[in-house]
C-alpha cells in the first residue's frame, strides 16, 4: 500500500477530451548580468517556469544558501562580501506545490565579473 501524492492526483485528472493531464515540466533558468547597484559585482537573475504555485526558490553561492523567495522570478545582487576571490558555483533550485523540484548551476569567476566584461 502506498501513498497518493498531489502529483498523482494532478496526473489522474481528465481533460474534457478524456485525456490525462500531464503537468508542465518545471524549469529553472539562471543568468548573470550587469549589477543593478553600485556596490554589486553582478546581478543573478532566476526564472522558474512550469511550476504550480506556491513555489519556493532557493539560491546558493559556493554551496551556502544566500536567499529564498516565493516568486517565479527573482534578482540577487552579488556583492564582494558574498564571495571570496576565485571561481564559485551559483545554484538555483525550485520546489513547486506538486513536490516537483528542478535546479541549475553555473560557475562565476570573480576575476572576470560581468561588469568588467561589459566594460571591454
Amino acid at each position: 500500500m502506498g501513498t497518493i501524492s498531489t502529483l498523482d492526483r494532478e496526473r489522474s485528472r481528465r481533460t474534457p477530451h478524456h485525456r490525462r493531464v500531464r503537468p508542465a515540466t518545471l524549469r529553472v533558468t539562471l543568468e548573470t548580468g550587469m549589477p543593478e547597484t553600485a556596490d554589486g559585482i553582478a546581478s543573478v537573475y532566476i526564472h522558474v517556469s512550469g511550476a504550480k504555485a506556491p513555489i519556493r526558490l532557493y539560491l546558493y553561492v559556493g554551496g551556502d544558501l544566500v536567499d529564498a523567495w516565493t516568486d517565479t522570478e527573482a534578482v540577487y545582487e552579488l556583492r564582494p562580501q558574498d564571495v571570496k576571490r576565485g571561481r564559485h558555483a551559483i545554484t538555483a533550485r525550485a520546489v513547486d506545490a506538486l513536490g516537483r523540484w528542478a535546479g541549475t548551476s553555473m560557475i562565476f569567476d570573480t576575476a572576470d565579473p560581468v561588469s568588467v566584461l561589459a566594460a571591454n
